[in-house]
């Protein structure tokens, strides 16, 4: 019965375990049991040409030929390390005659004979056109999908083979270093007689016979597949291949197209080349590491992988699926000598070989290779995550992590050509609401005036009218609420004159927007935010915990909705007032001016002394928007450099998180939450921020001191 094994999620069966003296390395020791590659016996130094170029086996090259096409075909079982092994046989064609760019043949590793037998199995799933791979930093994955392209051409019949990579450039590069160069050293009996000139730096067409065999020799596994075949290559455009049939296509770094190439795109015009009619005829491999996300090339790849999730549903919406190992596997330094990946910390055996092979030091004992012994015994997981990291901050540690990626949201992380905070943080936090909706529930509602009477107790004067806000459920409400307040309307009434109460547990920003239409422009936006509240020394706050998101038909709607906040949650509201300044008698005619939060200190330019503060912030002062940008970078990423002590990771909506990461400084224009959330920030955060002057020389006292004028 033959074994079944699981690969990302995919349950693969193997093939039966032939018999035992079938299986290579059967008889060999443990130690001896490893992947060698063997050189071609000495009977094929020279071959046999006729004079129309085709090849000439004799019997015994016949046979050894004959031999190696079923090992390329049908795969092979090894012993490794004490483990049975098969390797596919487009994995063993890999090993065994596929040339690196750099001259040398590749090694076994374990983890690639997985991501083998994972292609193997759904390149035989009718409905899979392809597969989207994210690898790491020099995994080879590139190789290892021109190596297919060759077989394609080489085993298969009038097949139309292209690549393209990310520029022109690119593209010629790996068709004429990796395809071109491998292809010529392949062994005679596995190469196609080539139509076109040998060192053609274009595309490799084949000719329609293979060999030709000596009258009396056994033809029992001709090498005649291959025939009219051909590889080329293309510039990364929307038309490279639009028309047609393709036998295999090699999207090389896909997640790095440039932009006026949209990934998607391309794949949705390459895909028809890969069908005629519902029957596929061709695949497409597309391994990548990640562009940044604001670069074309890093969000359309990530659209193709989240199309091609095989574990949601099958077929994937774009026929493709994934594929995705972590860093750590196979990582060079942490292979032990069968090809395994020393992910944890290795054994003694591993752990003296290791050293043995990767740790360098001078006649002095010093460390003069980039492993020590300390760090193998770290383990590769440890090291990848730990080591290769420490130190790094900012973009240089976001293109570390997605340069090798441990998960598959660390691949997509977003590097941030312009991002103004640290986007690590963020896309955990992103990853954290994902993973918990259930303590991140926004309940959309709508908020209600409520207007009573209160009967006077005292004969003769009259009732007093009262004043409250509450809400209810409505799936068209602009109002999404995470927490109730903590006293609902506490605020206090004078004769209609309205003052909040609650101002030491909530703050509103407000980002509001001009008073017409706009084009492509932003929309009103309100974040109620719930200031520092620390219990049992734990911090309980420091989080927006409702927003307004909806457009209004009118201002005095949109201040309406405002000043409804600030009455049920009993605090002040900060404006935005670039765009205008009317919101203010509508507050004065409501008598609700108290809920006006004025310009805090911090933004008063020190420079300006007698500039008069106002109600609200200016996003237009050069000044009050560096302080925004700044005051928002604290409360995100807060103000150590070694460890994090900032507060994004208590934000519990998406929506508001994906714009901070996203938000352009010098175009807030598409950021209206995260404005709206500065406003708020702004009052919090400012007045801590406010430098305290002391004097030249004077000594810093503990307390306070004064002058007490006595009585002669």
């Amino acid at each position: 019965m033959s074994d079944i094994i699981e690969i990302y999620g995919t349950t693969v069966r193997l093939p039966e375990l032939p018999p035992y003296e079938d299986i290579i390395n059967h008889d060999a020791p443990r130690a001896e049991q490893k992947w060698l590659k063997r050189e071609l016996p000495s009977f094929f130094d020279k071959v046999e040409y006729n004079k129309k170029g085709d090849l000439i086996l004799t019997a015994k090259q016949e046979s050894y030929a004959a031999e190696e096409v079923r090992k390329c075909k049908n795969g092979v079982w090894y012993k490794i390390g004490g483990s049975y092994r098969y390797l596919t046989g487009k994995y063993y064609f890999f090993l065994q005659y596929y040339i690196l760019e750099d001259g040398n043949a590749p090694e076994f590793r374990e983890a690639d004979r997985l991501y083998f037998l994972f292609y193997d199995h759904w390149f035989n799933i009718d409905w899979c056109l392809g597969n989207i791979r994210i690898k790491k930093r020099r995994q080879g994955a590139s190789s290892q999908s021109c190596s297919n392209i060759l077989y394609e051409a080489i085993f298969y019949k009038n097949s139309n083979c292209g690549l393209l990579s990310k520029t022109k450039e690119d593209s010629k590069d790996t068709f004429t270093q990796m395809i071109t160069a491998a292809y010529r050293q392949l062994p005679a009996f596995l190469k196609p007689k080539q139509v076109n000139k040998e060192d053609s730096v274009t595309e490799l067409v084949f000719a329609h016979k293979a060999q030709t065999l000596k009258e009396g020799v056994s033809d029992a596994q001709k090498i005649e597949e291959g025939h009219n075949s051909r590889i080329n290559y293309k510039a990364p455009v929307l038309n490279a291949y639009d028309r047609g049939r393709m036998s295999y296509v090699l999207g090389d770094e896909f997640g790095k197209l440039p932009q006026d190439v949209p990934a998607s795109r391309l794949l949705a015009i390459i895909s028809k080349t890969l069908v005629r009619g519902v029957k596929r005829v061709g695949w497409i491999d597309m391994p990548s590491t990640v562009n940044e996300m604001t670069a074309g090339g890093g969000a359309e790849y990530k659209k193709i992988w989240d199309y091609a999730d095989q574990f949601k549903k099958t077929p994937t919406v774009n026929r493709i699926v994934r594929f995705f190992q972590p860093a750590y596997e196979s990582y060079d330094g942490f292979i032990d000598e069968f090809g395994d990946s020393v992910i944890d910390e290795p054994t003694e055996e591993q752990y003296a070989y290791l050293v043995d092979k990767w740790v360098r030091r001078n006649e002095y004992g010093e460390l003069i290779s980039e492993l020590s012994e300390d760090d193998i015994r770290l383990g590769a997981k440890v090291y990848v995550l730990n080591k290769l990291r420490d130190g790094k901050t900012g973009t240089d540690l976001e293109e570390e992590i997605r340069m090798n990626p441990c998960t598959e949201d660390e691949a997509f992380l977003y590097a941030g050509v312009g991002c103004e905070y640290n986007a690590v943080n963020f896309n955990n936090q992103i990853k954290w609401i994902e993973d918990h909706p259930e303590q991140c529930y926004w309940r959309q509602s709508r908020l209600v005036i409520k207007r009573d009477k209160i009967k006077s107790i005292v004969h003769g004067k009259p009732d007093r009218d009262t004043l409250s806000v509450g809400y209810m459920d409505d799936t068209k409400g602009g109002w999404f609420i995470l927490e109730e307040p903590s006293r609902p309307n506490h605020f206090s009434d004078r004769n209609g004159y309205l003052e909040p109460l609650n101002k030491i547990a909530y703050q509103i920003g407000v980002d509001t927007t001009q008073d017409r239409i706009a084009v492509a422009g932003s929309n009103p936006a309100i974040v109620v935010f719930k200031k520092s509240c620390i219990i049992n020394g734990e911090e309980t706050g420091m989080y927006p915990v409702a927003l307004w998101i909806s457009p209004t038909r009118l201002d005095i709607h949109f201040d309406d909705e405002v000043r409804k906040a600030c009455l049920w949650y009993g605090c002040e509201a900060n404006y935005e007032i670039d765009r205008r300044t009317d919101f203010y008698r509508f507050f004065c005619k409501e008598n609700c001016q108290k809920f006006l939060t004025w310009t805090p200190k911090v933004m008063m330019n020190p420079l300006k002394p007698n500039k008069m503060p106002e109600y609200g912030s200016r996003s237009g002062d050069p000044f009050q928007l560096a302080q925004m940008l700044q005051i928002s970078k604290l409360y995100a990423d807060g103000d150590d450099n070694e460890v994090y002590n900032g507060h994004i990771h208590r934000v519990k909506h998406i929506e508001l998180i994906k714009q901070g990461l996203h938000y352009n400084h010098l175009d807030r224009t598409k950021s209206d939450l995260w404005v709206a959330l500065q406003m708020a920030l702004v009052p919090v955060f400012g007045e801590m921020q406010i430098p305290q002057k002391i004097q030249s020389g004077a000594p810093r006292l503990l307390l306070p001191q004064y002058k007490i004028k006595m009585v002669s």
